[in-house]
């Protein structure tokens, strides 16, 4: 609600402030051109009045006939007889409008006629009564003085009272319009913080940990595409919240495994049972040795999320590596009568070209994985085929077993943690499920690519494409 009452007060200010900043400046604007319009029009008056006035003294020789005389003086002011529209000049008809505005603003009772000697003919006592005054003269001698009190100085002139009006209806608009404008405003603001205050409520809910909250656009601006992230931000935390739940689990059921046949074994020993011979102890150090490799496994995982997982890369021929693993699996494909035709490598050896910019021990315990699980996974008497091809400044590393192959819709889920093709079958072979998981990591590690595919030789083929090193002699 804080946010609600920030941008009303800062509509609500800034509609004040520019409203009153337009009246101020209608106010003076007006009053300055009303007054010099006035002036102007009072001003020609007293021009068009002097030429009348002159005219009066040629005929009469003097201001005695004028002298107090308020109707004369009236009539010298006032509009002349009426004559047809007709036969009115342009001139005459803007005459008899300044006539109209002098009455309008009863410019007879501010004006006074002085003599010569500045003595009063008609009008106010003192000339220094009036603040503007002007000779009247004839043949170029000066016969009288005609002074003028502006519109503007008289307290209750009609000038001054219709600029009162003016200002009265313009302070009723501005407060209208501020008012409006305060109306405006809320409504505007509520409009505005309506979806903040969605996301807000949103994110708290996510704090408290309900990650399956979704927040409703109610734009289609920035604040839309925030809801948007965040409603990805929420989806993201709800899939990790469900992995990490399920990491745990799958955790606890490859370690409860092993830690059970120990325990049996050892009650049974200790029940008197079994015998503690080599066997059983050969036994005990199997189960130990699987407990080993699930912990090893975990823990290369957890410091390559973490970023802790360091590569020293260096150029390297990658099948040079495959081999040397090949033959270190040399006595286990024995055991399983297995056969392993490597012999497309032989032509790429020397090839300066397939190099690769890779850590060396990383290189190595990518492709043991890859020997073990083709090592578990394919049946007795089976073939693993070796090959390697350079495409498009590429490194494409295939390896494929023969039979039993996988379906191809788990194919793509070989490399996530603790997938299993069928239930048991890791434990079966004595595999953790994170064995091509860790593959994964290497290779995106390097920049590369690994995928998983039906092998022309009826089992599985793991493809691997790593970026070729491009600082090799040309």
């Amino acid at each position: 609600m804080r946010l609600l009452y920030k941008f009303f007060l800062a509509f609500c200010l800034t509609c004040f402030i520019v409203v009153g900043l337009m009246l101020a400046l209608i106010t003076v604007n007006l009053s300055n051109g009303f007054n010099d319009f006035v002036n102007a029009a009072e001003h020609k008056q007293v021009a068009d009045l002097k030429s009348r006035i002159v005219s009066f003294y040629q005929e009469n020789g003097s201001w005695q006939l004028l002298k107090g005389n308020e109707l004369l003086w009236k009539e010298m002011l006032g509009a002349k007889p009426n004559q047809p529209q007709s036969s009115k000049s342009a001139s005459a008809e803007n005459n008899d409008d300044l006539r109209a505005l002098s009455h309008l603003l009863q410019t007879q009772k501010r004006l006074s006629l002085y003599d010569i000697n500045k003595q009063v003919v008609i009008g106010k006592s003192l000339m220094t009564d009036n603040p503007y005054s002007e000779a009247i003269e004839l043949d170029g001698k000066t016969i009288g003085w005609l002074s003028l009190v502006p519109s503007e100085l008289i307290e209750d002139s009609p000038g001054n009272i219709f600029l009162a009006q003016q200002y009265k209806s313009y302070y009723i608009i501005a407060l209208a319009v501020i008012v409006l404008a305060f109306v405006t405003a809320w409504l505007l603001s509520r409009h505005l913080v309506a979806p903040i205050s969605s996301l807000i409520n949103g994110t708290n809910i996510l704090i408290r940990g309900n990650y399956r909250v979704r927040i409703e656009k109610k734009t289609n601006d920035e604040l839309s595409l925030l809801s948007d992230n965040v409603n990805v931000l929420a989806e993201t935390l709800d899939k990790n919240q469900n992995s990490r739940f399920k990491w745990m689990s799958d955790i606890s059921h490859e370690l409860k495994t092993p830690l059970t046949v120990l325990r049996g074994q050892l009650i049974g020993i200790q029940d008197g049972v079994f015998v503690a011979d080599a066997s059983r102890v050969q036994l005990f150090i199997d189960q130990i040795d699987s407990l080993s490799n699930i912990v090893n496994d975990l823990y290369q995982l957890s410091i390559t999320d973490a970023g802790g997982l360091t590569y020293k890369k260096e150029p390297l021929n990658p099948i040079q590596i495959l081999l040397q693993v090949a033959d270190s699996f040399a006595a286990k494909f024995e055991q399983k009568k297995l056969t392993v035709d490597c012999s497309q490598l032989a032509l790429l050896m020397a090839d300066d070209k397939c190099l690769v910019l890779a850590d060396k021990d990383r290189i190595r315990q990518l492709f043991v994985n890859l020997f073990e699980n083709c090592f578990r996974y394919t049946d007795t008497l089976g073939v693993i085929q070796i090959s390697v091809q350079i495409v498009a400044q590429h490194v494409n590393i295939q390896i494929q077993d023969s039979a039993p192959g996988v379906p191809l819709s788990t194919q793509s889920k070989l490399f996530k943690r603790f997938h299993r093709v069928e239930p048991s079958r890791n434990r079966e072979y004595g595999g953790s499920g994170l064995g091509l998981a860790l593959c994964k990591q290497i290779v995106e590690a390097h920049q590369g690519k690994i995928s998983a595919s039906d092998s022309s030789l009826g089992g599985l083929s793991i493809n691997i494409t790593l970026p070729e090193y491009r600082g090799y002699p040309q």
